[in-house]
């Protein structure tokens, strides 16, 4: 009798002891795990704490824009910001040659510059100007050595021998027609921004300097107002809205002539050189592109109104008081074909849509036919009982 109430006291005991174990063993777990949540309760308290150091409003967080380079880091502060019929990458054209008539606006912050319009003093003097702007809506993490431009209708190049967005450093560069300088803002023409884009820089166009054929000129006198830029240009009163790529370069003048002016950068005590004979072309500066920049294997596209389109413009058009003329812009838009190469090739028969202007337009592709035609043209801001834009809603859309 006592030795089975021993045996069940030992049974007890080692039961216990094997309990007792598990028990501290589940008490280490939960010290390790409260350890573990220590470091990254602290972590997150680090970060939030860097966010709250570090965070900006909208407005200020627009104007500051940071580049990491691999080695240096280099920092660029916006001065301003574009406004342009184009909401999103999807449809915004391509080069600033394509919709030379459409408008944009550039306005200056007034965060970099107490009086910003007192930088754009003198500009009203130049017909054109580059504009220098960050590629903000780049969503790519990987930068690739070669890409397709669409005009090579797939073949791949070097990024570096194309104007692609996709660069490693997302740095866009423009050559746009000025309109008017008002105040701290900039009028333009010849659109291929996104709207909202962060511009770096501006400067004024100088064929003398940034065209080739008007680089070696002898006549480097800089001169004032009008007799400025009909000589630069080339161009009389009556063909003064030629393009700067069309501009004539001025004959040569005895040396005697030549007025004293200031240096290019990198030129200081070089003689200017004369523009030779035309027979003489192979001692004349010359410029030279590819082939696929003057003849792309792809070509224009004949564009196409349906009849259900061209009524929904005329009231658009009726309806508009500010004389836009959005007709013109998606035919010049669609005609150079704003798909890419990957939409081209995988869904060439889809419908295609894009915004311009607080519009939608729908369109269709015919890459046999080379024909592309819009079927509707709707407000963009016009929202239905659900609440989203029209053109979004699936019950209302095709209404």
């Amino acid at each position: 009798m006592a030795t089975g109430v021993a045996n069940e006291t030992e049974s007890d005991i080692s039961q216990l002891r094997k309990q007792l174990t598990i028990a501290r063993n589940e008490i280490h777990n939960l010290r390790q795990q409260i350890k573990a949540l220590g470091h990254t309760h602290q972590k997150d308290v680090e970060r939030i704490q860097n966010m709250l150091h570090s965070w900006q409003c909208h407005s200020c967080n627009s104007s500051t824009f940071t580049t990491n380079a691999p080695e240096d880091g280099v920092s660029l502060r916006p001065i301003g910001v574009i406004s342009t019929w184009f909401p999103e990458k999807k449809g915004t054209p391509r080069q600033a040659g394509v919709c030379v008539n459409t408008q944009g606006k550039l306005a200056l912050f007034n965060s970099v510059f107490t009086n910003p319009e007192h930088a754009l003093e003198g500009l009203e003097g130049f017909s054109h100007m580059w504009i220098l702007y960050h590629f903000h809506k780049n969503d790519s993490s990987h930068v690739r050595a070669k890409v397709s431009p669409p005009r090579l209708n797939g073949a791949r190049t070097g990024v570096f021998g194309t104007r692609s967005p996709h660069r490693p450093s997302p740095i866009g560069l423009s050559l746009v027609t000025i309109n008017r300088v008002e105040g701290s803002s900039i009028y333009f023409c010849g659109v291929d921004m996104v709207d909202g884009t962060p511009v770096l820089d501006i400067k004024p166009y100088i064929p003398q300097y940034d065209n080739p054929l008007h680089c070696r000129t002898s006549d480097s006198r800089l001169l004032d107002g009008k007799e400025a830029e009909e000589e630069l240009l080339g161009t009389s009163p009556s063909d003064a809205h030629l393009s700067p790529v069309n501009c004539r370069a001025q004959p040569t003048q005895p040396e005697s002539q030549i007025g004293e002016r200031e240096a290019p950068d990198g030129e200081e005590g070089a003689r200017p050189s004369a523009v030779l004979p035309a027979g003489t072309q192979s001692e004349r500066t010359q410029v030279r592109v590819p082939s696929w920049i003057t003849h792309p294997p792809v070509s224009k596209l004949k564009v196409m109104f349906s009849d259900r389109a061209k009524a929904q413009l005329e009231n658009i058009e009726r309806d508009s008081a500010n004389g836009e003329n959005p007709e013109a812009s998606i035919q010049t838009i669609l005609q150079e074909d704003p798909r890419s190469v990957y939409l081209r090739e995988r869904w060439g028969n889809q419908f295609y849509t894009f915004l311009i202007c607080n519009l939608h337009v729908s369109c269709k592709f015919d890459d046999a036919a080379h024909i592309v035609t819009v079927f509707q043209v709707k407000s963009a801001r016009k929202l239905c009982e659900c609440g989203q834009p029209e053109w979004q809603c699936s019950v209302h859309g095709e209404s």
